[in-house]
């Protein structure tokens, strides 16, 4: 059976449906995982087959239309909202014509947050019924980040009063739920619009979330879970990778680093991944006092920001080295401490390495993590984007360099290493579609023909 990933999004986006590809491939799926062409070196060295969409993600952050978010313009989550709706709207074409494409090349398809509306545009049936019509080929939903309705603070992302159980909650992420559908909709409004079918409003959007099979990959150490989740939920640990990262890295840190490192006491890491800084060299300007009025070292990655060291005389001293994309396994448990955006990917890769974190929220999700990180005692309070100050990331700073942090992250990475997420998420993938296809006694279900009659999209597992 052919299973098509959509990767749409960041590197963090891509790394976890990596690892299910592979452990579905372990079970004897085809496997194929569709992402930003620029991307390709995340798959580089894998089992799991590439799909290069027709457009990249990382140059249009750094010049053209994320050119404002990089130089400032977007300081409020609304402005990154509407930069987020653009881009969305301006690959809507290329994006639909390469699922388009793929989806009928599949038999099963997992899509993400950003795909979930234009795959089940593709999967509608032309003719259906009114009302929920099954898919014409199983489809999953796979997300990181508890992403549902919920009146759990501690068990949504956005929640008005988080840390309680109150109806504020449901109805203000419900509300989030409708913005972030609106950002989202484009690719699948246009395949509607192709199709002949009508465009969909919200009400129909949730109720499709929530009668397809879903898979969170995030530990439920980290993420409670709460019970007004929907019945077609299941959770898992993280999704990694079972072996280090390969491709471009080459699955070890560059030799620089490793020199750095082997030259004096662990580091801490500061970085904020493809999250846009309105002033680069302020914040590194910043970062490197901090550094130096406590006594330790840095490790400052560039990312999409553009964080750098240039013309600041401290790579020399030894106080600090900057780098670019290296891969988070192998270097996280070697840090004292890991400085970042919350995104849900490195929040799971620091939380493996058991080391303590300063979370700077820049939108989305993040500020959730940031929370999430304070409440279980591996990091301070989370410092929003906006109200980075070198005070503000010193008092953090302090708070993660404690035992008592230190203690606290490494008994939580104790737990989420103690889970295999991505091979759970595979044997659920796998039981599920498995259901459709003829099985002989004792021996693993074969493959289903292409084509073949797909399972319901049932409640329940």
């Amino acid at each position: 059976m052919r299973v098509l990933l959509l990767g749409m999004g960041s590197r963090g986006d891509v790394q976890p449906l990596l690892a299910l590809g592979e452990q579905l491939h372990g079970l004897g799926y085809a496997v194929s995982l569709a992402a930003p062409a620029d991307l390709g070196h995340v798959v580089a060295s894998s089992t799991v087959g590439f799909e290069p969409l027709s457009f990249d993600l990382e140059a249009p952050l750094r010049d053209g239309l994320g050119r404002d978010a990089l130089r400032g313009s977007a300081t409020t989550q609304v402005r990154e909202a509407r930069l987020m709706r653009r881009v969305m709207a301006q690959t809507a074409e290329a994006l639909a014509g390469d699922v388009a494409r793929l989806v009928d090349e599949a038999d099963a398809v997992v899509s993400g947050a950003l795909t979930f509306d234009l795959v089940d545009a593709l999967l509608t049936p032309a003719r259906g019924r009114r009302g929920a019509s099954p898919p014409t080929k199983p489809h999953l939903y796979a997300v990181f980040a508890p992403v549902w309705p919920s009146a759990h603070g501690d068990s949504v992302a956005l929640a008005m009063v988080p840390g309680r159980t109150a109806t504020l909650n449901r109805t203000w992420s419900s509300l989030a739920g409708r913005v972030a559908f609106d950002l989202f909709r484009p690719a699948g409004d246009l395949v509607r619009t192709r199709r002949g079918l009508p465009r969909q409003a919200f009400r129909h959007y949730a109720a499709a979330a929530r009668r397809t099979p879903t898979i969170l990959g995030a530990s439920a150490h980290v993420v409670p879970p709460a019970a007004d989740w929907p019945p077609a939920l299941r959770q898992t640990g993280y999704w990694f990778r079972q072996r280090s990262q390969a491709g471009a890295l080459g699955g070890r840190l560059d030799a620089a680093v490793e020199r750095f490192l082997a030259e004096g006491r662990a580091p801490v890491y500061v970085g904020f991944g493809s999250m846009p800084t309105p002033d680069p060299r302020g914040v590194v300007r910043g970062v490197v006092d901090v550094l130096a009025s406590l006594g330790v070292r840095g490790l400052v990655s560039e990312g999409l920001g553009g964080l750098t060291l240039d013309g600041l005389a401290v790579e020399a001293a030894g106080l600090a080295l900057g780098v670019g994309a290296t891969p988070h396994d192998l270097l996280f448990p070697r840090c004292a401490v890991v400085v970042h955006h919350g995104g849900a990917g490195t929040t799971a890769a620091a939380l493996r390495a058991g080391v303590p974190q300063v979370v700077v929220p820049h939108a989305a999700d993040q500020p959730y993590w940031g929370r999430r990180m304070a409440d279980l005692g591996v990091a301070a309070p989370p410092i929003a984007r906006q109200d980075l100050t070198p005070a503000r990331l010193r008092a953090a700073l302090d708070v993660a360099l404690s035992p008592r942090a230190r203690h606290a992250a490494y008994a939580l990475g104790e737990l989420v290493r103690a889970e295999d997420g991505a091979a759970d998420a595979a044997r659920l993938v796998d039981t599920y579609l498995s259901r459709g296809r003829p099985s002989s006694r004792g021996t693993r279900a074969r493959p289903r023909r292409a084509g073949g009659r797909p399972p319901r999209a049932a409640r329940a597992w």
